[in-house]
């Protein structure tokens, strides 16, 4: 219902405003994840005059009901926000975008050159995700467990299942979906480790602020670190810099 109502207003809003090159729908209604607070988030692709005298780059209306809202882009800040293969969100949110109006095909023919990481891209990503992940545990949630700065050791474990979440995403050759439906999309990969959500849970609920508490959530950062390097190996991953990936320059950090 919402993709109906996003057309019509495009239709109505957009469609014959020069300088409009197209537009995406984006967000939940997007993907068909909607519900009674959900709203329409529209990305207007104009030509470089049309951005500037639009001035404010973002607008909203009531429309059908629902907020509509949206954003101004140019056709070159779409391609640089793909270029490169660096988020790994935003590709997995103009691949799940809706084309609503594209009438020269220009942001079909852009989009389709990034639907899946080249393999060089893919290994090499895979190794940042681990690099950061096994950093925040079993590293550095290690340290401060030893330490007994068990809410150190909490934020460590977090930002690390974080880490390992959008990891496995990568393994299935899957974009990173944003945080608001990243467990709902993970149900659907092919690989995943055994009892992982379930794992997850352990890891992010704390009951007792005891240290074998979290001594036990550190064995659990263990064992699926190591399930994970098994199959890092198989996709082709050195071993040596899964061992100590310290050991290697990263050259930026990943979005999660």
């Amino acid at each position: 219902m919402l993709q109906s109502i996003a057309k019509d207003f495009v239709k109505m809003k957009f469609e014959k405003t020069d300088g409009v090159v197209g537009v995406l729908l984006t967000g939940s209604a997007s993907i068909g994840y909607m519900d009674v607070l959900s709203d329409i988030d529209l990305e207007i692709i104009s030509t470089e005059d049309l951005y500037r005298k639009a001035g404010e780059k973002c607008g909203s209306e009531q429309f059908g009901g629902v907020d509509v809202w949206w954003e101004w882009i140019t056709l070159q800040e779409l391609e640089n926000a793909l270029k490169g293969w660096k988020d790994d969100v935003d590709l997995w949110v103009y691949s799940k975008s809706k084309i609503l109006y594209d009438p020269k095909h220009k942001i079909v023919n852009l989009l389709a050159k990034y639907r899946q990481y080249p393999r060089k891209v893919w290994l090499e990503k895979l190794f940042l995700y681990w690099f950061f992940a096994t950093a925040s545990a079993p590293y550095d949630s290690g340290k401060a467990i030893q330490r007994n700065d068990l809410l150190s050791a909490q934020l460590y474990l977090t930002q690390a299942m974080e880490y390992y979440t959008a990891l496995i995403f990568i393994l299935n050759q899957s974009f990173v979906p944003y945080r608001k439906w990243r467990l709902k999309e993970f149900d659907k990969l092919a690989y995943k480790p055994e009892n992982y959500k379930e794992n997850m849970h352990k890891i992010l609920t704390v009951r007792s602020w005891a240290k074998k508490e979290f001594e036990d959530k550190q064995r659990i950062a263990n064992e699926l670190a190591t399930v994970l390097e098994k199959k890092l190996v198989e996709v082709g991953i050195a071993k040596e810099k899964l061992k100590n990936p310290w050991n290697f320059k990263v050259t930026y950090v990943p979005r999660t």
